[in-house]
C-alpha cells in the first residue's frame, strides 16, 4: 500500500518539482546567510548574529514551508483510492494514507531541519549548533501536521488547486500574530508565532488540535460516500 501510494504521489512531474523547489531553497539560503563581515567580526558578535539568523529562518520558514506541505498533500484525494476502499475497507486504506502522508511530512521537515544546521555550520564562522533552536521546529513540524489535515478535511480532488488558499491562510495568520498578537485568534488556529511558541502548554494545545482535527476527518471520511 505505502508503494502504491508513493507511485501516485511522486509522479515524475511533481517529484521534478519538489526536487527543484528543495535545490532552490538550498540556493537562497546560502545567498542569505553567507556574511560579509571578516571572522573576526562573526565571532566577536556571535550572539547578534546567531539570533538574527534564527529570527530571519522562522520567517523564512513559515513563508516556505506551508507550500511545500500543500504541494505534497493536495492529491490525497484520488479515485485511485476508492475501489481499494471498497476491497480492503474505509479503516485500512485510511490508516495506511495517514502514516504516509505522516512520513512523508516528517522526511520533508528532516530535510530542511538538516540544511538549518548544516549550511551555516561550513558558510558562517558564529553559528553554534543550540538544542533550544530545535523548539522552532518542533513548532512548525506541528503546524505541517495541521495544514495536512485542514487539506484531507477540506480539499478535494476536484478543487485541489484551492489547497493553495490554506497555504496562504496560515501565512497570513502567522504574519498578523507575530505583528498583534491575540490569545483568541491562536486558540482558534494554533499556528507559529513567536511568542507563544515559548510556552510549553502551546504544543500541548497543537497535539489535541491534531487529534481534533484528526477525529473529524476519521468521522468525515467514514460518513462520506465512496
Amino acid at each position: 500500500m505505502m508503494g502504491y501510494l508513493y507511485l501516485h504521489l511522486f509522479y515524475s512531474k511533481k517529484r521534478t518539482i519538489l526536487i527543484l523547489g528543495l535545490v532552490l531553497w538550498i540556493v537562497m539560503l546560502m545567498l542569505l546567510i553567507y556574511p560579509n563581515e571578516p571572522v573576526v567580526e562573526q565571532r566577536l558578535y556571535q550572539l547578534q548574529n546567531q539570533r538574527y539568523y534564527v529570527q530571519m529562518m522562522s520567517q523564512l520558514f513559515t513563508l516556505i514551508f506551508p507550500f511545500f506541505v500543500v504541494l505534497v498533500t493536495m492529491d490525497h484525494d484520488q479515485s485511485h483510492l476508492k475501489p481499494m476502499i471498497g476491497y480492503f475497507g474505509r479503516t485500512w486504506v485510511i490508516l495506511h494514507k495517514m502514516i504516509f502522508y505522516l512520513i512523508v511530512i516528517t522526511w520533508l521537515y528532516f530535510m530542511f531541519f538538516m540544511v538549518y544546521h548544516i549550511l551555516p555550520t561550513f558558510l558562517t564562522a558564529y553559528y553554534t549548533f543550540d538544542l533550544s533552536l530545535n523548539l522552532v521546529f518542533i513548532n512548525l513540524y506541528l503546524d505541517g501536521i495541521i495544514i495536512t489535515l485542514f487539506v484531507f478535511i477540506f480539499i478535494r480532488d476536484r478543487h485541489k488547486a484551492l489547497s493553495v488558499l490554506i497555504a496562504v491562510f496560515y501565512v497570513l495568520i502567522s504574519w498578523l500574530q507575530e505583528d498583534h498578537p491575540n490569545l483568541s485568534l491562536f486558540y482558534l488556529f494554533p499556528l507559529f508565532s513567536s511568542l507563544y511558541s515559548t510556552f510549553t502548554l502551546a504544543y500541548v494545545y497543537k497535539v489535541c488540535y491534531i487529534c481534533l482535527g484528526l477525529s473529524i476527518y476519521i468521522y468525515q471520511i467514514n460518513f462520506e460516500t465512496i
